[in-house]
């Protein structure tokens, strides 16, 4: 119980700090889905060393970007993709 008082407290500290943005668990309990605001991947792998229950956990990483960025992106490459 003290793992998860750990890791509940940081994820309160965080989302106080709006580094944590969002955080949701699946309808069976047996996982999470939870959104951070970071600058690097060191960074990641900070917070995630810090959370008492990362040796337990199974992680799954994806770098996010907004919509409009995404859609620049997309736009640009299949423009490329046309012309050839």
């Amino acid at each position: 119980m003290d793992l998860m008082q750990g890791a509940v407290a940081l994820i309160e500290k965080n989302r106080k700090a709006g580094k944590c943005k969002e955080v949701y668990f699946s309808s069976d309990l047996k996982g999470s889905i939870v959104i951070w605001e970071v600058s690097s991947d060191e960074e990641v792998t900070r917070d995630l060393i810090e959370n008492p229950m990362w040796p337990y956990t199974d992680y799954e990483i994806r770098p996010l970007i907004e919509w409009g960025a995404a859609l620049k992106v997309i736009t640009k490459y299949y423009k490329q993709v046309v012309k050839k």
